[in-house]
């Protein structure tokens, strides 16, 4: 598990403060991403009918950034994933429910036995054959 720095648990419950006193009884921040970016996707809020303060907004978007980041969880490199975080301010709760994609490979080798083709014949061409094969047609 990884210590989450005290400025950072310190935002997050400002944040929840100022969230429960706006009325909001949930609020969660959806990330994703792969190679070697990502991205906040969005914030889905209850009860949705409150508004959203744009101050507000950004400010959970930089903790989301600020939080993934001290947790040293890699969830947008290589094949990517995303993360999910809760404010569950009914019941005084915070989660983080992360996930991570990988691809896996694997490689294998048969060997068939030789299967025999026969005698071949070689193919004689006519010279005109021959000169009709080198020559360019024009459109």
């Amino acid at each position: 598990m990884t210590d989450i720095p005290a400025e950072i648990v310190e935002t997050r419950n400002a944040l929840a403060a100022r969230l429960a006193a706006a009325g909001f009884t949930e609020v969660v921040l959806y990330f994703s991403g792969c190679g070697d970016s990502g991205q906040l996707n969005d914030i889905g809020a209850k009860p949705s009918e409150l508004p959203l303060d744009p101050t507000l907004y950004t400010d959970l978007a930089s903790f989301g950034d600020d939080y993934l980041e001290a947790t040293d969880v890699n969830w947008y490199d290589g094949d990517g994933g995303g993360a999910s975080l809760t404010f569950d301010l009914a019941n005084k709760t915070f989660s983080s429910d992360v996930y991570w994609n990988e691809t896996v490979m694997n490689t294998g080798f048969a060997e068939n036995d030789a299967l025999p083709i026969g005698d071949i014949d070689p193919v004689v061409k006519s010279p005109d054959a021959l000169a009709q094969a080198n020559s360019s047609v024009q459109p």
